[in-house]
């Protein structure tokens, strides 16, 4: 039976936990980015290569939403959430010991396949404890934990491979992805131990349907799905565009050392967490001065689009404080731009959530899985990675403007 959602201050230990994994998850994930160099040497890659990687993953990423989306709809994501986190744990560990391309591209793939349950998992768990009206600032809590395991990443993995250096170890790049994997381990014990299965009784999606809920079918008849579809692609086009190739950018290209991109790219995803934050506050804020809450997360996700667009400047952006200032500006904006979708997506269907949330994030990293490819030939074909960084961030931009057109401006949802 469907419950209403907790009012108890819990709902917020909820979110926090939900964050934590999301930190370990892009941990897992982006220990392969910045290690980029190493492993490209190590394992004679090339950026077509290193694409490869990328876009099996996001090929994974897809298969695994569309997956974990239908069952978290029928299972408890009490049971649900910690199996997809210890999946992902293995598959990080099991990266420690791949010793060519084809084992590492296997590792990733699995690697996807699991860490694609955190969002249809997530979004699920925020919406059974959270009302409407605090499901974007939720929302942020919960997509902050990107930022926080993109800031967490570069200096944990530097001081693994520093201590793994000082004690002689060879391949240093396995040990990172050993040690975090261990990490997603921890996870699962604090929340079997913290959440009372009882607080998540009603997110499994088996309460009655009202007459919106009926099928899930209907929702592909909804203009507003096909609207969140071009918004999904855009915003992770922007944000793994970012997180795939700023590395090898900026020590390649740009001459920094291994431990000065470390140092900017903390920064980088610092700044961004902030964005996410700030978008989450901001819309709680307008929709308490009496903004309607469509119209708050319209006007959020417009700014943000605006900020990302600031990635047209990169190529021309002269080395020092004024490239590394201009990356900021869309670091803010491209994190900033999830939790209005991810709150927007909560409105299509409550008993189809998971399946809603995993059939979007499908769309999203099969166009990342085509997308990958070609970026990898522009790198190879034009001996630079600016031209990959300076178009990612139109994206944003052009969902908004499909927004406009495709989201209906009536009345709020009985939802709000």
């Amino acid at each position: 039976m469907s419950t209403a959602p907790d009012l108890s201050p819990w709902r917020w230990w909820v979110c926090a936990l939900l964050m934590l994994a999301t930190v370990i998850n892009y941990m897992d994930r982006m220990a392969l980015n910045q290690m980029a160099v190493e492993i490209k040497a190590a394992l004679d890659l090339t950026d077509l290569q290193y694409s490869w990687l990328e876009s099996v993953f996001s090929l994974a990423f897809a298969c695994g939403a569309l997956v974990t989306g239908y069952v978290v709809d029928r299972a408890r994501v009490w049971w649900v959430y910690p199996l997809m986190v210890v999946g992902w744990s293995l598959a990080g560990i099991l990266t420690g010991f791949a010793g060519s391309f084809w084992a590492l591209l296997t590792c990733r793939f699995l690697l996807g396949l699991f860490e694609a349950g955190n969002w249809p998992c997530g979004i699920r768990t925020t919406r059974a404890v959270l009302p409407p009206a605090e499901r974007s600032l939720g929302n942020a809590l919960f997509q902050s934990g990107t930022a926080l395991g993109a800031v967490v990443t570069p200096l944990m993995v530097l001081a693994i491979l520093q201590r793994a250096e000082s004690l002689e170890i060879t391949d240093t790049w396995r040990v990172p992805f050993r040690v975090i994997g261990a990490l997603g381990l921890v996870w699962v014990a604090l929340w079997f131990i913290t959440i009372p299965e009882r607080m998540l009784a009603g997110s499994d999606g088996t309460g009655p349907a009202n007459r919106n809920d009926a099928r899930f079918a209907e929702v592909f008849r909804d203009r507003r799905f096909w609207a969140l579809v071009a918004v999904v692609v855009a915003v992770n086009v922007t944000w793994h565009g970012y997180r795939t190739w700023l590395p090898l950018y900026l020590r390649e290209q740009r001459g920094y050392s291994r431990e000065q991109m470390s140092a900017f790219t903390t920064v980088y995803y610092l700044v961004a967490d902030v964005g996410s934050w700030t978008v989450g506050l901001l819309t709680l804020l307008l929709c308490k001065r009496g903004v309607r809450v469509h119209t708050s997360r319209l006007l959020a996700f417009g700014g943000c689009s605006l900020l990302a667009t600031c990635t047209a400047a990169v190529p021309f952006l002269p080395d020092g404080w004024v490239l590394e200032a201009g990356l900021l500006v869309v670091a803010f904006g491209a994190l900033g731009l999830f939790p209005t979708y991810f709150a927007l997506s909560q409105e299509l269907s409550a008993k189809h959530q998971g399946k809603v949330t995993g059939t979007l994030g499908a769309c999203a990293h099969l166009s990342l899985a085509a997308v990958y490819p070609v970026e990898g030939l522009i790198c190879v074909a034009t001996g630079s990675k600016e031209w990959v960084l300076g178009g990612v961030g139109l994206f944003p931009l052009l969902a908004l403007m499909v927004m406009l057109v495709l989201w209906p401006p009536g009345p709020e949802s009985a939802a709000e």
